[in-house]
């Protein structure tokens, strides 16, 4: 049968960039989101970006009087 799918399952509509999990994590109950394309190099980019904010937020709260 080559008109399924062989791993089962439903087709993968859309995916959250993991630099905006966090976004998708606080959004209410009920209240709706949209979806913006962006391509691999702006996923991975803004995973570093995330990343390099995390890391100097670290510090901070390590470096505080």
């Amino acid at each position: 049968m080559n008109d399924a799918q062989t791993t089962g399952g439903y087709p993968r509509i859309a995916c959250i960039i993991e630099a905006d999990m966090y976004h998708l994590a606080q959004v209410p109950l009920g209240q709706p989101i949209h979806f913006v394309q962006c391509s691999l190099e702006e996923a991975l980019n803004a995973r570093r970006e995330r990343q390099r904010y995390l890391e100097q937020l670290t510090w901070r709260l390590q470096h505080e009087n």
